[in-house]
């Protein structure tokens, strides 16, 4: 039985010894305070998110119809082609299809430079409203004194009264009315 109580003694204290540091660096900590936040209403209401897409819906209008021009030259070009088919020679036809499948795939890769460059264009106009939108979710931070902010899509219920949203798009769009959308590289 002495065996007994010393074994349980010693059990108890490796729980102590285990257990007490992280017991007693717990309690510096402050509790957790939670904030979410719905980005998606954000990028959908903000004022400089509003102004952003319709820059860009300008830039890509603009992209439109200089392709639309390239891509009837292409269908001319195309259609000049068929009627010489049977004029041309063989290996003259050849060379003025490879010359038509060489401004093709030329087209394809303008399309993909314009698309590339104007999304650098658009991810340098978001991390304009992100250099803004942390230091608002700080000072909310410590105004209200959350120690967390969540994305409202990664949580399955919230309390609206954690929801800061409101506020917050209210101090973007008082901060940041609008973003200048730098135009695309090369253009």
């Amino acid at each position: 039985m002495h065996r007994e109580v010393v074994l349980a003694l010693a059990k108890w204290m490796f729980v102590l010894w285990v257990g007490l540091p992280g017991v007693l660096a717990a309690q510096d900590l402050p509790g957790t305070v939670a904030a979410v936040i719905d980005f998606q209403q954000l990028e959908r209401d903000a004022l400089a998110a509003k102004n952003i897409r319709a820059q860009v819906e300008t830039y890509r209008l603009q992209y439109a119809a200089i392709i639309s021009q390239e891509e009837e030259q292409l269908r001319q070009q195309e259609q000049e082609l068929k009627r010489q088919r049977a004029i041309l020679s063989p290996e003259a036809f050849a060379q003025h299809r490879r010359e038509f499948e060489d401004n093709v795939a030329s087209l394809q890769r303008q399309v993909q430079n314009r698309t590339r460059r104007l999304e650098r264009s658009i991810e340098t106009a978001l991390a304009t409203v992100n250099k803004v939108l942390g230091p608002i979710i700080k000072d909310l931070s410590a105004e209200f004194g959350f120690t967390l902010v969540l994305d409202k899509r990664q949580v399955r219920y919230v309390d609206d009264r954690f929801d800061i949203t409101p506020i917050v798009l209210q101090r973007l769009d008082e901060r940041l009315p609008q973003v200048t959308v730098p135009p695309p590289e090369g253009e």
